[in-house]
């Protein structure tokens, strides 16, 4: 995959706010899929197509511990990307009032 495919394939990745929402939470540490399901309050298998996209664009990777995968993000760049997407969505001044539409994605006291 060159760099154009790789950067077409990030951009995909981080066009839904589901993706957006478990990016976010990678960021504060690893998760299972039940976890994220349960945040996330979608289905498993749904749950499991967002993470092949993720992992698809190399922005996480996954571990296996017995029976259970856990999904981390997969690099420094990737938790450097999560960070500053948050920022910008936060800090954007042309924005309208309200929550954005990240933060309208992720659960309460997220």
């Amino acid at each position: 995959m060159d760099s154009n495919d790789r950067l077409s394939a990030i951009g995909r990745a981080l066009s839904c706010t589901v993706r957006l929402a478990v990016l976010q939470t990678l960021a504060e540490g690893d998760a299972s899929v039940g976890e994220l399901t349960g945040r996330m309050g979608v289905t498993q298998p749904n749950m499991s197509n967002h993470l092949a996209v993720l992992r698809s664009a190399g922005l996480v990777t996954s571990h296996r511990f017995g029976r259970v995968v856990r999904y981390r993000l997969a690099s420094p760049e990737a938790a450097s990307l999560v960070t500053s997407l948050t920022l910008l969505a936060n800090t954007n001044p042309g924005s309208p009032s309200g929550p954005s539409a990240l933060e309208r994605a992720l659960p309460p006291g997220s």
